[in-house]
């Protein structure tokens, strides 16, 4: 039915200026339809009624012809058009309308989005005026033309290229102007679409480098075209970052713009670093490294590996990595390696192997399993390091452990075990075995006097004639210091270990020559016999030491069996020593004080402060028995510094009750002359007392002087600075040396009391008094005689005068408070 005929159905004639149009629009194949100055349809071709599925009966006369676009019932849109109801208008019909021309005055070009039986059609709507004589709008014919399958295409292009993953902006080719950014420019760059578009890439500083988009053109200008090319770019907080940039021209509306994306490849870079680093790491590595595919073909090796073993990879490869084995290694390392790679992936341990030149050596590996994403094997790497000096250093480390690094000698811990191995011999052949604990008598003499060098070479000489008096059987050791321990295995009785400990005393008491020096070291030795002893080493070390200490006490230079009496003596000394460190702070120790004459006046001049130890089960204990402990176990150091802090108080005290004109003396341990604090101490303690220069006296041995004589030289002059009086005791007892006696700064010589008891009898005990008294008067020095218990005793000295005399013919050494009644009926000065 053409479009007039169509009419004359409708019971309406068409107007006459469309008779012509009717017929044509009714034959045309696009969709057309008209309406008359009141909106209502008065054609409505067949191209309509296919387009849309709704014939022209329902259509013509109405002014609905819209709801053929829609499938449910909405307002006319003519009249909500004329009503200017846009609200209504946007939500009954969703459709792009840009004319103004209610009236249809103009023509327009609309873009209409309907759906229509479950489709939405996409129409290009192109509106015309049709007009009579006077200009009077009469009708408008309309034409729709299906876009649908263009904007589909157009969705999918801005679909993807919103949602690509790689950055994607449009810009102006001559400005650089963003015209639209996708979202992974603001993720990648950090600026919003809102920040980007309008603007350049120079503005937003997306470019790394100045000329970074000039650099760009230049290259599409060369190229039509660009792909993947790698440029540096910049994030919005400053970050630099690779991507490989791809450029379209194209033209939009007339506008030439740029498609540009961008692909950020720090990661591909970072991977690409890694690779670089993993291959230098490879070939510079300085570990051996060795590949291999997964039967175990060599197929790469590094620098290392060809320095290490002399084959480069031409040798070896697509060989397996056994041509490298020694021979060496134990088969069931290689079976326990394999087993370990199969099931866990990886071993390391030692294995022998060989290189080039033949030579063997050890080495550290470590083999892994390859495997890819799926767990298949793909290749074995092996890494390894030459441990030759290792081994030698861990040997050498071994060999420390167990031996002593002066003498070669077994140290304690190989001393133990080699001991306890042996007692399991002896009781298991039912043979006799002996300890002997052999001392070196009056070694730190030699060492303090000659020094530790000369010390160290005659330890040396004496574990070597030890070693030359005992069978291969036997164990030779040095616990330290001029400490040994002998063990003689094998023996038929305990009579025969007497015969050993003879033939090592003479093998010891032999002169040593070192460095030009004739020594002489005698030993004392303690033997203690397995089982008449002991069954256990440390029991037998036990004895062996109580029968040393016998030894030495019965005069050194000789051997004694252990006994049972040892034991209790052992145990003695060892509660001693315990008591010993409880003793000082539970005020256990006293100061006793013994006068000293001097013979000019036959006044009381001075007062030795001399250690009592008042213990609370023994009574008072000789100081000749717990000064010795003291001193080996550190004791004697806060106990020498009581013993200066109380006998100045008490001279103190004494200056309070008015004896005037008296000093004290104190006598110092070797280790408070060495202690760094010495000075400092003295110092503090005269002044806590109220004393001054002269008050106190400071004595110490010519053994403890001679130690280290340029040390004590300097805390003796600091001393003497200080207004504290200096004196050598118990002089010409120990090692003598005019020379450094000279140089120390001290004013008083003690002549021991050695010398003075036979003075009277002894000729020489005469002759030494009186050299020694000579000696330091010519050095200007003032001596004091000790142990003087006779008046003929005290007439010699004073003849030679003796500048001052101590001992028992002038008062016995007594408590303070025993001096102070006595000096309140018979003042001191």
């Amino acid at each position: 039915m053409n479009g007039a005929a169509g009419l004359v159905a409708a019971g309406r004639a068409a107007p006459p200026h469309l008779g012509f149009t009717a017929d044509l629009v009714g034959q045309l194949a696009v969709p057309t339809f008209a309406l008359d100055a009141q909106r209502r349809v008065i054609l409505w071709n067949r191209a309509c009624e296919r387009l849309t599925g709704m014939p022209a009966e329902r259509v013509l006369g109405t002014r609905d012809h819209w709801r053929a676009f829609y499938d449910v019932d909405r307002p006319c849109l003519a009249d909500l058009l004329v009503e200017g109801r846009a609200a209504d208008i946007d939500a009954y019909y969703p459709i792009h309308h840009r004319s103004a021309d209610v009236e249809y005055g103009a023509h327009t070009e609309n873009w209409c989005v309907m759906p229509l039986r479950g489709t939405r059609l996409y129409l290009a709507i192109d509106a015309g005026p049709v007009r009579d004589e006077t200009g009077r709008l009469v009708a408008v014919v309309e034409t729709l033309r299906d876009m649908t399958l263009r904007e589909n295409a157009e969705v999918r292009l801005r679909a993807m290229f919103d949602h690509s993953p790689d950055v994607a902006v449009i810009t102006e080719r001559l400005t650089g102007r963003f015209l639209e950014v996708n979202a992974a420019f603001t993720r990648v760059f950090g600026h919003s679409a809102i920040a980007a578009i309008g603007r350049t890439a120079a503005e937003l500083g997306t470019w790394a480098t100045p000329h970074g988009r000039t650099e760009l053109l230049r290259a599409l200008d060369r190229q039509m075209h660009l792909d993947n090319h790698e440029v540096q770019l910049r994030r919005a907080g400053g970050e630099v970052f690779p991507a490989l940039v791809s450029v379209e021209p194209m033209t939009l509306d007339g506008t030439e713009v740029l498609l540009v994306t961008a692909r950020d490849i720090s990661d591909r870079k970072r991977a690409e670093e890694a690779i670089r680093l993993y291959a230098n790491v490879f070939e510079h590595s300085g570990e051996a490294i060795l590949v291999t595919d997964r039967d175990n073909r060599i197929l790469s090796l590094n620098r290392t590996f060809t320095r290490l073993t002399g084959y480069t990879l031409d040798d070896l490869r697509g060989r397996n990595p056994s041509v490298l084995a020694s021979g060496n290694t134990p088969p069931d390392t290689y079976q326990a390696m394999w087993k370990s790679v199969e099931l866990e992936g990886f071993w390391q341990g030692e294995l022998w192997d060989r290189g080039k030149d033949g030579n063997e050596s050890p080495r550290w590996a470590a083999i892994s399993a390859i495997r890819d994403d799926e767990g298949a094997l793909t290749h074995y790497i092996a890494s390894f390091t030459d441990i030759t000096e290792h081994k030698a250093a861990a040997d050498r480390i071994e060999y420390l452990a167990h031996h002593d690094a002066l003498t070669g000698l077994c140290n304690r811990f190989c001393l133990e075990g080699r001991l306890a191995q042996s007692l399991f011999e002896a009781r298991r052949e039912q043979r006799t075995l002996a300890v002997m604990f052999i001392d070196l008598d009056r070694f730190k003499v030699i060492n303090d006097a000659l020094g530790h060098h000369v010390g160290d070479l005659l330890l040396v000489q004496v574990a070597q004639r030890l070693q030359s008096c005992m069978r291969e059987s036997d164990i030779v050791s040095r616990l330290g210091g001029d400490e040994f321990v002998v063990v003689s295995t094998q023996l038929a009785d305990a009579a025969d270990a007497g015969l050993v400990a003879a033939r090592i005393l003479t093998a010891l008491d032999a002169p040593y020559t070192i460095e030009g020096r004739i020594l002489h070291a005698t030993p004392s030795i303690g033997v203690s016999v397995f089982p008449d002893n002991g069954d256990d080493p440390a029991t037998l070390m036990k004895c062996a030491d109580a029968a040393m200490y016998s030894a030495k006490e019965r005069g050194r230079n000789g051997f004694q069996f252990f006994t049972g009496a040892m034991t209790a003596a052992a145990t003695e000394r060892l509660e001693l020593e315990r008591d010993l460190r409880a003793a000082l702070g539970e005020g256990q120790f006293e100061l006793h004080y013994q006068p000293q004459v001097a013979t000019a006046d036959d006044r009381i001049c001075g007062m030795e402060a001399l250690l009592r130890w008042r213990h609370p089960r023994r009574g008072l204990v000789s100081p000749m028995t717990f000064i010795p402990i003291a001193e080996e176990t550190g004791v004697i150091v806060p106990l020498g510094r009581w013993v200066l802090d109380e006998a100045c108080r008490q001279l103190a005290v004494w200056r309070a009750e008015g004896i005037a004109d008296l000093r004290v003396a104190v006598n110092l341990s070797a280790q408070q002359l060495r202690s760094p604090t010495l000075v400092d101490d003295v110092r503090d303690t005269l002044a806590r007392h109220g004393l001054g220069r002269g008050d106190l006296e400071l004595e110490v041995t010519e053994t403890t002087a001679m130690t280290d004589p340029e040390r004590a030289i300097g805390q003796l002059k600091a001393l003497r600075d200080m207004g504290v009086s200096l004196a050598i005791d118990d002089f010409g007892t120990g090692y003598s040396s005019l020379a450094y006696l000279k140089l120390l700064p001290i004013q008083t010589l003690k002549l021991d009391r050695a010398f003075v008891s036979d003075i009277e009898n002894d000729e020489n005990d005469a002759a030494i008094s009186g050299a020694t008294l000579a000696l330091a008067h010519s050095l200007d020095l003032r001596v004091v005689a000790e142990g003087i218990e006779t008046e003929g005793q005290g007439a010699f000295l004073r003849h030679h005068r003796c500048d001052v005399l101590q001992g028992y013919l002038y008062g016995r050494p007594e408590p303070a408070a025993l001096w102070s009644e006595r000096w309140r009926g018979k003042p001191a000065a």
